[in-house]
């Protein structure tokens, strides 16, 4: 009788182990079965925030990444009240836009958001540009501060040269000036000719100018440009400045002097 007992508890015992096995399965598989709608609104919901939370941390990084740069264009722009650019750009300037372009390099955001900074940043820039020439009349109060527009516009050139080709073809001038300034820290030989063009086709002395610091800065860097090659053109833009209204722009004028006495020989390119 005693073996008998103990063998039924055992089973017994065997078998209640087993239906519990089973049971939390069961009613697992119930509660889903029974609250799947609700549960999935929970997953989306979950994943919702997710993506929610990555975003507001993708766009902070953006702003991080904004802020540090306008930090070195404003610095730089607070030293250009006291520079002169006469026939180079300042070695500060350079700097900086390497800068800029080193903070851009590194930070962890997309390269589109990255090029989003940018373009905002230029484009700031540029209504800071037309904005200045609207408001106050000329005299050097004025030129200074297009000087600091200018100044900060180089400040971002490294990072804003992808934006060239639409800045180069802009409709406003402070886009064609942001340019310019991309191309005096950035020198290319294959926009030579828009260089003189600006001098040619544009209409304010400021531009004249910064066309002029470009296309020495081009002419120093790029020791494959031949006198043959572009001393016509610098020769024909130094006549256009003799005559524009009859008031030549002299620190134009010898600025473009200087790029061809910095010519090369001619010959070594066709």
């Amino acid at each position: 009788m005693i073996i008998e007992s103990t063998s039924t508890t055992t089973t017994l015992n065997a078998i209640a182990a087993l239906i519990q096995a089973i049971a939390w399965p069961i009613v697992a598989l119930l509660f889903l079965l029974l609250y799947r709608a609700k549960i999935g609104s929970l997953f989306d919901v979950l994943i919702k925030k997710l993506i929610e939370a990555k975003h507001v941390k993708a766009g902070q990084l953006e702003i991080d990444t904004a802020e540090e740069i306008q930090q070195v264009v404003q610095r730089t722009a607070e030293a250009a009240g006291v520079q002169d650019i006469k026939n180079e750009i300042p070695q500060n300037q350079i700097k900086a836009a390497q800068l800029v372009g080193e903070k851009l390099d590194a930070a962890p955001i997309a390269y589109s958001q990255k090029v989003d900074v940018v373009y905002r940043q230029v484009y700031q820039l540029v209504d800071e540009y037309e904005t200045t020439r609207q408001m106050l009349p000329g005299g050097p109060r004025r030129t200074q501060t297009m000087n600091e527009t200018a100044a900060k516009m180089r400040a971002l050139a490294f990072a804003a040269y992808p934006l060239l080709p639409s800045l180069m073809s802009g409709k406003k001038t402070g886009e064609r000036l942001a340019a310019i300034c991309t191309l005096q820290i950035k020198p290319e030989l294959s926009h030579f000719y828009w260089l003189v063009d600006r001098i040619v086709k544009e209409e304010q002395p400021f531009i004249f100018f910064q066309a002029a610091v470009a296309i020495l800065e081009l002419v120093k860097s790029h020791s494959l440009i031949s006198r043959e090659v572009a001393e016509p053109a610098i020769t024909a833009a130094i006549e256009h400045l003799r005559t524009y209204r009859g008031v030549p722009d002299q620190n134009t004028i010898d600025v473009l002097s200087e790029a061809l006495q910095r010519l090369e020989k001619p010959s070594l390119q066709q």
